[in-house]
Parts: structure tokens; sequence; C-alpha cells
């Protein structure tokens, strides 16, 4: 508990505003999201989504953030109905994979001396990683947070000076949206779009094929459907689901993985993650105006991380206002 009760706004409802927001009221503060649409609508709902740090730096902050995140999967996938299950995945590596230091917090984690596939590759993993079935979880995740009596209000924020006029802190998960409201150039869309095709019993175990300038090759098989990816576009704005990538990504991921061709497609969507040289995940002091925690910038890794970055941002408040 608390005694000084902070009145917060959190800007944005992917899943790092939720989760900040989650973390910040349990602490008992009053907490407003602001958001200038569905949560359906954003680059968390379109995410495939598994565990494992996809463009998303430093690795020095992105370690802890990522074991944080893992522990609570674990804890997650022992409850009915979450969307959080442990599931195998085999990673190729055509080229060296600067992201698997995480494969250390995997218990069962093993190289494949004998590789995959006959794919020339620098290495071959296979081990144990959280796969989260996101229409599943982001609702659940709202729930909570409305329970925990967080207000969500739909209104479009263009300055976070406004907000510093009515609230004590405002907590800054705008993801590309932090492009504008924190006058950041740095920040840029990673385009990704990604198909869903029915379940498939012949298809049981999650594939990545890494490669440096990859198409972010993926066969993710979830509680309801099959993942197929994908895309990763730099500078690419567009959400607008193209026909032309849905029939060349179901047609390269069918090429690994023949039996893909029992599976019906079911859809496509596209989102745009939110590219940036490291996260920004940090206190600024405006003179006179009140203070800012930014936690953008995540790239690919959102559902790798946010649940590390959100105990940071809880325990950046504390430190801030103690009680």
């Amino acid at each position: 508990m608390v005694r000084r009760r902070l009145e917060i706004a959190v800007v944005g409802q992917g899943i790092m505003g939720l989760s900040s927001a989650l973390k910040l009221a349990e602490q008992g503060h009053n907490v407003t999201i602001f958001d200038k649409g569905d949560s359906s609508q954003n680059c968390s709902a379109a995410a495939g989504a598994y565990w494992w740090p996809h463009r998303i730096y430093p690795e020095s902050r992105v370690r802890g953030w990522a074991k944080e995140t893992y522990d609570v999967y674990c804890n997650e996938a022992d409850q009915p109905h979450s969307g959080v299950s442990f599931e195998k995945h085999i990673r190729v590596c055509i080229d060296p994979d600067d992201s698997d230091y995480v494969r250390h917090f995997c218990p069962d984690w093993r190289q494949l001396e004998n590789g995959y596939k006959n794919i020339e590759a620098a290495a071959v993993y296979e081990l144990t990683v959280p796969v989260i079935t996101v229409p599943k979880y982001l609702p659940s995740l709202k729930q909570r947070v409305m329970k925990a009596g967080v207000t969500i209000e739909e209104r479009e924020i263009d300055s976070l000076d406004s907000l510093l006029a009515e609230f004590n802190l405002v907590i800054n998960c705008a993801g590309l949206g932090a492009k504008s409201l924190a006058g950041d150039p740095s920040v840029f869309p990673i385009r990704g779009q990604v198909v869903s095709v029915s379940q498939n019993e012949e298809v049981r175990n999650s594939l990545r094929v890494y490669q440096k300038q990859d198409r972010l090759t993926l066969i993710l098989p979830r509680q309801n459907d099959i993942i197929l990816g994908g895309t990763s576009q730099d500078d690419d704005w567009s959400l607008k689901v193209r026909d032309s990538e849905t029939r060349e990504i179901f047609e390269r991921c069918r090429s690994l993985v023949p039996e893909l061709g029992a599976s019906k497609i079911l859809g496509a969507s596209a989102g745009l993650r939110p590219g940036r040289y490291e996260v920004r995940l940090e206190l600024e002091r405006r003179q006179g105006k009140g203070d800012i925690i930014h936690n953008y910038g995540h790239g690919g890794g959102g559902y790798t991380v946010f649940w590390g970055c959100a105990n940071e941002v809880s325990s950046m408040v504390s430190r801030l206002y103690p009680a």
C-alpha cells in the first residue's frame, strides 16, 4: 500500500500500457489509460506471439526483463483459459543469432548437432518456450486492469504536457505514437504481416528460421490456430493486408513443413512494431511541468519483456514518490 495516492495517466492500451497500468493500480494509485481507439486495433493485438526477443535492444536490459516475463508466464500457464502454454520450439539459425542469449532461461534447451532438414545453419536449437494466444490473453489482461479500478478513456492525446496539467505523473506507452508525442525521430515502424491457418494434427512444434536479412519465417501453433510468418519491413506504415504476401508466406512455410498443405487459410493481419535502436524506459523531468516515464521502443519483443518493464515502471514510481 502507498500513503500517497497519485493520479497517473498512461498513454496507450497495448501490452505495455495495460501491464504498467495494472502494476500501478495494484500499488494503490488512481490510473487512467488514454488511447485513441479500440485496443483490438493496436500492434499488441496483431502479434503472433511467443517469448523471444525480436529486434529489441539492449541485451543488458532486455535480459532481465525477459527473465521476469518468462517467470510470470510459468505461473500463468497453470491457470485455466490464460492463453499461455509452453510448447516445443525449433530455432534454425542460418546466421548467428544475437538474441539466443535467452535460451539459457529455458531449462530444457539443447543444440541439435545434426541440424534440421538439411538446412545449412550456424546453429539449431530445440527448447520449450511460452506461446501466447493473443485473442485470449490481451482481453483477459484488459479485464484484470479494469477490475483493478483503472479507467480507460478513448481520447487522442496530442501533447504529454496537456496530461501533466491534469495528473501527477504520465507513463508514455504510446509505441509508434511516441515518434510525435515524445518528439523522438529514432522511432520507426517495422511492419509485420502474419497468416492464420487452421489447426493441424501433423503440425505440433513451432519453427523459426532466422536470417539477418530475413522475412521472419515462423510456424507457430497456438491454442486455436497456427500462425505463419511473416514480414519484417522497416519504415512501412501500411496496415493493409497484402494478398500477395499472404500467399507468399503460406507457400514459404509449407515448403518447410509440407503438412501445412492440409491447413486452411483463416485470415491474415498486419501490425506495426515500434522499432528503435534501444528501448526507452526512463524518467524525464520536465522543469515546472511534471514527470514522465517513457516506456516504448520494444520492437518485436513486447510479449517477451512487458512484465519486466511494467515492474520497472512500478519501482521507478515507488522511488520517485516514497511513502
